[in-house]
């Protein structure tokens, strides 16, 4: 096989797209520096030139599933007219990241780190700053005399107990259907009943 050569800043991109690849359908306990160097076309010496191990650069991966968790749940909270309607979204828009990326979420939050570096502490707080700050401003509209970071520890709970449901056991899915309901629609009415 060929290797492609790459630019010093081209070929960190090119690994990061290769590994973004190799967690849409592998299980992150699977892939090896020498699957995303083969991925990316490279020789499996020239990933090190970027990551120490294959933690680092999961660890990376992690940073940007937190990036693109906060995006999507802004998103989903933004498009509504009004705030319950849209911290509602924002529930679902979390549990329809989850299980349509159960890799990228397990790398988020299965993995234990010790040592958790900078760009991925700071991936964590501005995902997590977008749920309080979208509490805030619910609680506030519902007149709730709730402290904001409580209340979003409770609904992260639930929309992370249910999606780990999803991804492990399967069990939301298949009451969904005993109930005739789809999965988005089954989730949106225990967020509704649990939360307002």
């Amino acid at each position: 096989m060929k290797r492609k050569s790459y630019h010093h800043g081209d070929l960190k991109s090119a690994l990061f797209k290769a590994c973004h690849k190799l967690l849409k359908t592998t299980d992150p306990n699977e892939i090896s520096l020498r699957a995303v160097a083969d991925m990316a076309g490279v020789s499996h010496s020239a990933i090190y030139r970027h990551f120490k191990d294959k933690e680092e650069l999961l660890e990376v991966m992690a940073a940007y599933g937190f990036d693109r968790l906060g995006s999507v749940q802004k998103k989903a909270f933004d498009k509504e007219r009004n705030s319950e309607e849209g911290f509602l979204q924002l529930g679902l828009a979390y549990i329809k990241f989850a299980t349509s990326n159960p890799n990228y979420y397990k790398i988020m939050f299965f993995t234990k780190r010790e040592n958790p570096g900078l760009l991925l502490k700071r991936a964590q707080i501005r995902s997590y700053s977008v749920l309080v700050s979208s509490c805030r401003i619910f609680l506030k509209d519902k007149s709730k005399q709730k402290e904001p970071r409580e209340y979003s520890l409770m609904c992260w709970s639930l929309v992370h107990g249910f999606s780990n449901l999803c991804i492990e056991t399967g069990v939301p899915k298949s009451e969904a259907q005993a109930l005739k309901k789809s999965l988005p629609d089954f989730a949106l009415e225990i967020l509704r009943s649990a939360l307002l």
